[in-house]
């Protein structure tokens, strides 16, 4: 028999149960929570991207009012880090007297060498744009009053010289007489049914708008000078504030990120700004020096413009690739006007040149600054010149080599992790990888497969494939003849 304490337990305990039951299957509101706030998120979220898509124009529009804004910032940081080189070379030369003596500066002296290398550094980069102007632009004002008064002359010359060899043959003077009548007619159809409506309705309306547009490049043009000079100044500061500056980026990276990370991310900083100021700088003085080789020759063989073409095949050398065009198809036209005979030699010179600078010159100044191959120097060229014109072209190399040397480290940290070979020269003319015990063996084709076997294998299979072909055929026309043999002696 149970007694009432027990059946009183058993009773309680079976209560309990009961309730611990139902506490098991209700749903609290930290799991409701849970479950209902990544929904939450997926259509808050999608409801931004919505909005952003449908205010792209505005988006734009706000960021190029912040970037009109601090345009100036973004002049002085680009101006500093150009000068930069310039004061780490005047400071070591300032502190060599320090050296040579055995003193260690103080650190009013040392924030006073800082202070003048930055002068010296912004005085020099003043100093080079004013020589280059000062050569440039005299230069370029001959240039025009030249052509002004030797073009119509020329002309006239080429006029004359046409004329007498059309008169001298009565075939072509009768084919050009013909032609000169429909070009006439030609033109006559075009200024009354083209030009003059044109003038009448499009461009005599609109002059106010093109008035307003001309002085709108004006404006934009001042406003330009501005930014740079406000960017200078903007400079001087950076210079002068660059290591708090590093030092407050660096804070802020192993602040924010994990210590792996950080130094990850400074790693590539500092690969990157190898990579952009060894390729700028060593740019800059290889272009210096084929612009003074360009200005020496063409004194030499006396050609004309030589001041000129100089600087202008100098400048557009700091391009990639594409840059030595530039500067000489332009070059080329202008002596053109003056000599067709020294457009010639001239365009000779400048292939001879460029070939001195890519094969001796450039490989001496900049080495392998970048680690790209002639492809990708173009694609990137390419590619970032389509985004951003001559300034993409500029800064493509450099940029791409970065992405480049990310994505590599990637693949050959993935590679690693597999006990993969990271060396490319193990996958040329790679078959298959074998695992083996003491680890993997990398498996490539035989020079015979390469050349030979597919080759005569090749030749083999289609060799066949055409007896098997004409054997179709041979049985085919064989079975037709047949045939009709048949039906002949049916019909006797």
């Amino acid at each position: 028999m149970m007694s009432v304490g027990q059946f009183y337990q058993s009773i309680r305990r079976n209560i309990v149960s009961q309730n611990d039951n139902e506490e098991n299957g209700r749903i609290t509101i930290k799991e409701a929570f849970g479950k209902w706030f990544g929904l939450f998120l997926v259509l808050i979220s999608a409801a931004v991207v919505y909005l952003l898509i449908i205010n792209l124009d505005d988006i734009f529009s706000g960021i190029t009012y912040i970037f009109g804004i601090v345009k100036p910032v973004i002049y002085g940081a680009i101006i500093a880090y150009l000068l930069n080189p310039l004061t780490k070379m005047y400071y070591r030369l300032l502190l060599k007297g320090y050296e040579k003596k055995g003193k260690k500066p103080s650190a009013k002296t040392v924030s006073v060498i800082e202070s003048l290398t930055i002068l010296f550094a912004l005085l020099t980069g003043v100093l080079i744009i004013a020589i280059l102007c000062w050569l440039v632009i005299p230069q370029l004002i001959t240039t025009v009053i030249s052509l002004v008064e030797t073009v119509p002359s020329q002309a006239n010359d080429y006029y004359n010289y046409l004329t007498e060899k059309i008169q001298s043959n009565k075939y072509l003077a009768s084919r050009m007489q013909d032609t000169a009548l429909n070009f006439t007619k030609y033109m006559d159809s075009i200024m009354n049914h083209d030009l003059f409506p044109w003038l009448k309705s499009v461009l005599l309306p609109n002059l106010n708008l093109y008035a307003k547009q001309f002085a709108n490049g004006v404006i934009s043009f001042l406003n330009v000078l501005y930014n740079l000079f406000i960017g200078m100044i903007v400079a001087i500061y950076i210079l002068n504030g660059k290591r708090v500056f590093i030092a407050q980026a660096k804070k802020i990276i192993y602040g924010v990120c994990k210590k792996k990370t950080a130094d990850t991310l400074i790693h590539y900083v500092r690969i990157s700004n190898d990579m952009f100021s060894g390729f700028i700088l060593g740019k800059i003085v290889d272009s210096a020096i084929i612009g003074i080789i360009c200005f020496v020759l063409m004194t030499i063989f006396s050609l004309p413009y030589a001041l000129l073409v100089s600087v202008i095949v100098g400048v557009t050398n700091i391009i990639p690739v594409f840059g030595p065009y530039i500067g000489a198809i332009p070059s080329a036209m202008l002596i053109l006007l003056v000599s067709p005979v020294q457009a010639l030699y001239f365009i000779i010179l400048v292939a001879i040149l460029q070939q001195v600078d890519g094969n001796i010159i450039g490989p001496a100044i900049l080495g392998d600054s970048t680690g790209l191959s002639a492809f990708w120097v173009l694609f990137s060229i390419l590619f970032f010149g389509g985004f951003w014109g001559i300034a993409g072209m500029l800064i493509g190399c450099p940029l791409f080599a970065v992405i480049y040397t990310i994505i590599k480290d990637f693949v050959n940290y993935c590679l690693k992790r597999r006990k993969l070979s990271t060396d490319t020269q193990t996958y040329i003319d790679l078959k298959s990888i074998e695992d083996r015990k003491d680890g993997y063996e990398y498996i490539t084709y035989s020079p015979s497969e390469l050349m030979g076997k597919k080759k005569n294998k090749n030749k083999e299979d289609s060799k066949n494939k055409q007896k098997i072909l004409s054997d179709i055929i041979r049985k085919m026309a064989k079975k037709t003849t047949d045939m009709q043999s048949d039906n002949k002696k049916k019909k006797m």
